[in-house]
């Protein structure tokens, strides 16, 4: 006799709806997992390959004062930091205001050359200052408070594709970032109760300060560094004692 048929179709348990939900919920945590795993490779490679983007998304989101770069004006093998000066003014910002600026390093051309394996290297620092809101914790007047509160800004090009490492800290919190220096970088300092002078915009050309410099026998193959402030240009050049000072108007003091 023949034995009769059974059907094999699974009969449904009791416990068949909580292992649907199980899967779901570890599906879930497997997205959440692989979205964290792509979001960190991406910060990684961001840092690694690309670590300016990375420090300016940071900045615009935390408020951080990071160092920040760009290019400079013109070539930076043959860089003229006056006639790039604009330049820097806007990269320091509008209001800021110039008490400072020094080039070393400077051809009988009047250029520098910022792709200069040699150390140390050619470079241009400009400070600015600029007026801020005093802080909140700033004591009063009649407690050492009062004045007017500045940030000073540095702007400084110097030799291209350059990787540092900075490390920051206040009461509250520590910051270590890397960047790669595009030509120029800013730098900003905490406010402080200052009284600077401000200077006008650099405007004698370097090549003339050299033009006098040679007509005294200095070697056209020196460079030399070259400072301007509130009393004019000092010209000098290390290794031959040449020294030579302007006023605010280019003529020779």
């Amino acid at each position: 006799m023949s034995s009769p048929n059974h059907s094999t179709t699974p009969i449904p348990t009791g416990n068949s709806r909580g292992k649907g939900k199980r899967g779901c919920i570890t599906v879930f945590f497997s997205v959440l997992i692989a979205g964290g795993i792509v979001l960190g490779l991406g910060v990684g490679l961001a840092a690694v390959f690309a670590p300016n983007l990375l420090n300016s998304m940071f900045s615009q989101l935390t408020g951080a004062k990071i160092i920040q770069t760009r290019p400079v004006g013109g070539d930076p093998a043959n860089y003229d930091p006056i006639t790039n000066f604009d330049s820097m003014q806007a990269f320091a910002g509008e209001d800021a205001r110039l008490v400072k600026f020094e080039a070393q390093f400077v051809r009988s051309d009047g250029t520098l050359d910022l792709t200069a394996s040699y150390l140390p290297s050619p470079r241009v620092d400009a400070e600015f200052m600029v007026e801020v809101d005093a802080p909140a914790d700033a004591p009063p007047l009649g407690a050492g408070g009062g004045g007017t509160w500045y940030e000073k800004i540095n702007i400084a090009a110097y030799t291209l594709n350059q990787s540092r490492r900075v490390t920051t800290t206040n009461e509250s919190s520590r910051l270590t970032y890397t960047y790669v220096n595009e030509g120029m970088t800013r730098s900003v300092s905490s406010p402080q109760t200052l009284k600077p002078v401000f200077l006008e915009p650099p405007a004698c050309p370097f090549e003339a300060f050299w033009w006098v410099a040679l007509a005294e026998g200095a070697p056209a193959e020196a460079v030399a560094t070259i400072t301007y402030d509130e009393d004019g240009y000092r010209f000098s050049i290390r290794d031959v004692s040449v020294s030579l000072e302007f006023t605010t108007d280019c003529e020779p003091v």
